[in-house]
């Protein structure tokens, strides 16, 4: 197991750990198994999972490049999941496209217009230009007829100790190809949500993952809003968050631009945060009000503030920075009442003033 104090390993039983020589002694046997690490949030993951691959990662060649894998499955667990958001100025992390794509995905789309609004390189990932086949939220509400989020949370907070409250995303039928045309497959494939001491874990399984620009970074954010929103609706805290990932991997090309990155393990502690914006507060309300919200309404009277304290302000300064105004962008981020993202977005503006008028 890793954490930001290093390895720390359990003995293995004798009879495990050793085999006998052509001579008779003991000789160490060479064991292989599960990267894991146990961290507070995903900027602590980002920093160790990333110099682990460097020491412990192998060398391929995919369709995309060189890169670097783990060599077995690695898992890692969040202890403090809410704090999603990352400021290392060497990954640039666009808030923005990170937000409002947990929106996209609660809200169970698959049109590419509305998302590709805040990130034109969701068009690579379309088959025909006008949806994205493997888009997480529409399988977990639409695509199989049924609302799997409605069902888990009624499972949750009718059956004790309930352990088949598991959310699909991955189709055989739609996804087990003889071949790889289809150019987005869902990556995230199953996620398990338990109940222990009121509190709501959840443990994601991924068959392949980016390390840099999914797991711990896009991932963190959406995975932590849909354990947020189910937790909430059932009634409980948010516990634990694993993400389980069978290949994990990062580009070498990215992996060059990150090689004066910092340790930033207590983010949100370091920097002070006072006041970080619940996803839902009014319950009854929320699913009708993110649909409004992504219908295009700026101008109604939203109950559940994150649209008023974080959503719309990040959408006007969206426009604003597609426009190139700095003084509207900076008027739309002072009205991003959440600290995390209020932060985030001064400085993913502020690394880019050069281009601002």
């Amino acid at each position: 197991m890793v954490g930001r104090l290093g390895a720390k390993h359990n003995a293995p039983p004798l009879e495990r750990a050793y085999t006998t020589s052509k001579k008779g002694g003991l000789m160490l046997k060479q064991l292989s198994g599960v990267h894991t690490f146990v961290v507070g949030n995903v900027a602590e993951a980002l920093y160790l999972t990333i110099q682990s691959l460097k020491e412990s990662g192998i060398e391929v060649e995919t369709r995309n490049g060189s890169a670097k894998e783990f060599p077995m499955p690695v898992a890692i667990t969040y202890n403090k999941p809410l704090e999603r958001v990352i400021y290392y100025p060497e990954r640039d992390a666009n808030p923005v496209f990170h937000f409002m794509e947990s929106l996209w995905m609660l809200n169970g789309n698959n049109d590419l217009q509305s998302i590709e609004y805040f990130n034109k390189r969701m068009r690579d990932f379309s088959d025909d230009g006008e949806w994205l086949h493997g888009a997480y939220g529409h399988r977990w509400r639409r695509h199989f007829v049924i609302d799997q989020l409605q069902i888990i949370i009624r499972r949750l907070k009718s059956i004790p100790n309930d352990r088949r409250s598991v959310l699909t995303m991955w189709d055989p039928h739609a996804d087990l190809l003889e071949h790889n045309a289809r150019k987005d497959l869902p990556c995230n494939t199953h996620v398990y949500f338990t109940i222990r001491n009121k509190k709501l874990h959840m443990t994601v399984c991924n068959r392949s993952n980016d390390l840099i620009w999914g797991c711990c970074g896009a991932n963190a954010v959406h995975m932590s809003y849909l354990q947020e929103y189910v937790a909430t609706m059932v009634g409980v805290e948010v516990g634990t968050y694993t993400q389980f990932t069978q290949n994990l991997h990062a580009y070498n090309s990215v992996l060059k631009t990150l090689v004066d990155m910092q340790p930033d393990y207590d983010s949100y502690d370091a920097r002070g945060f006072e006041y970080q914006a619940p996803l839902i507060n009014d319950k009854d309300l929320f699913d009708y009000e993110l649909q409004a919200f992504m219908d295009g309404s700026t101008n109604r009277d939203f109950r559940n503030n994150i649209f008023t304290e974080v959503a719309l302000p990040m959408f006007w300064l969206w426009e604003a920075w597609k426009s190139k105004n700095h003084m509207e962008c900076m008027t739309a981020i002072s009205q991003i009442q959440s600290d995390d993202w209020r932060l985030a977005c001064r400085e993913w503006i502020d690394r880019r003033s050069d281009k601002l008028k």
